[in-house]
């Protein structure tokens, strides 16, 4: 082909031969570059198809190449993971919200009706941890758990709250958090060769499910109000005055969740407060049979602790 482009370019018309001799070797040595660069730019671009359709070949893995799979592997392995833990969160969640509306109901209930609602909430309690917490303690085994905290600490805030309100109805105490965690320890007592499996509960976790008890505990101050159990109104306004001070105490804690908690907790102690003072100064201008009567009109979130 660059023969025959030469050959062509050299041809010279025989009436003009011999006046176009210099304009002769001119043209053909353009030529020869022109062919030269054509030549050169076609090569280039039949390498850079042949590079673009054969792809580079990865059969045989390198060791960064199997190094690089293995992280990829294990990602996916922990994804997945967070996932599982994420959804069995949620249905902890649920199944502890079932348990704190159940309790509410308390107030106005007879002893042995009282009972079972208690002992069908610790049931209720005891199956939740045995199912969801207990499988939530087996993802995490052989994990460090501070990576999956942020997937599972809704439900076990929701899970504190619940178990602690059950807690106070018991014993009219607020449980700990080594009882918490020692609810959440899974594992055989009797055979000291298998290794417990747990479900990390953190400080932080306990103190804003703790706080969140405070609201569940104002809301069953003003039904007892309403129902007549007034004792029961002055003793949840103790605790939650000395929670008070114990949130107070504990200075600057890094969870932005918990300021906006203890907000909420200060208008449930002021509602508590208000409805304690009011049942205080009624007691001398409504007769004790009648005061349930009256105090039933009171409505907290709707009258901003008002009285009608």
């Amino acid at each position: 082909m660059i023969h025959y482009l030469i050959a062509k370019s050299i041809q010279v018309n025989p009436h003009k031969a011999r006046g176009n001799i210099l304009s002769s070797s001119h043209i053909f040595s353009n030529s020869i570059i022109i062919v030269v660069m054509s030549e050169v730019r076609i090569s280039g671009v039949e390498q850079g198809r042949r590079n673009a359709k054969e792809p580079p070949d990865t059969s045989h893995d390198t060791p960064l190449m199997t190094l690089f799979r293995g992280y990829s592997k294990a990602l996916d392995e922990k994804n997945d993971k967070y996932e599982r833990i994420y959804k069995t969160s949620r249905d902890v969640t649920v199944r502890s919200k079932r348990i704190i509306f159940s309790l509410q109901r308390i107030p106005g209930l007879a002893e042995d009706e009282k009972g079972n609602v208690l002992t069908s909430a610790a049931n209720d309690l005891r199956d939740v941890e045995q199912t969801l917490l207990k499988h939530i303690a087996m993802e995490l085994r052989d994990e460090d758990p501070h990576q999956f905290v942020n997937a599972y600490t809704s439900g076990i805030q929701e899970y504190i709250e619940a178990l602690s309100f059950h807690f106070f109805l018991l014993t009219e105490t607020i449980i700990s958090h080594n009882e918490v965690q020692g609810r959440l320890t899974f594992g055989s007592q009797d055979q000291t060769d298998i290794v417990p499996i747990s479900v990390l509960v953190q400080a932080k976790e306990y103190i804003l499910g703790i706080a969140d008890l405070t609201g569940e505990l104002m809301r069953f101050c003003i039904k007892c109000v309403s129902t007549g159990d007034f004792e029961m109104c002055f003793k949840i306004c103790d605790v939650l005055k000395k929670m008070h001070g114990g949130f107070l105490s504990l200075g600057y804690i890094p969870a932005k969740e918990l300021y906006h908690k203890m907000m909420v907790f200060r208008s449930s102690l002021h509602k508590v407060e208000e409805a304690c003072y009011s049942l205080q100064l009624r007691k001398s201008e409504v007769p004790a049979e009648m005061l349930g009567d009256v105090f039933a009109m009171y409505d907290a979130d709707d009258q901003n602790v008002a009285f009608v």
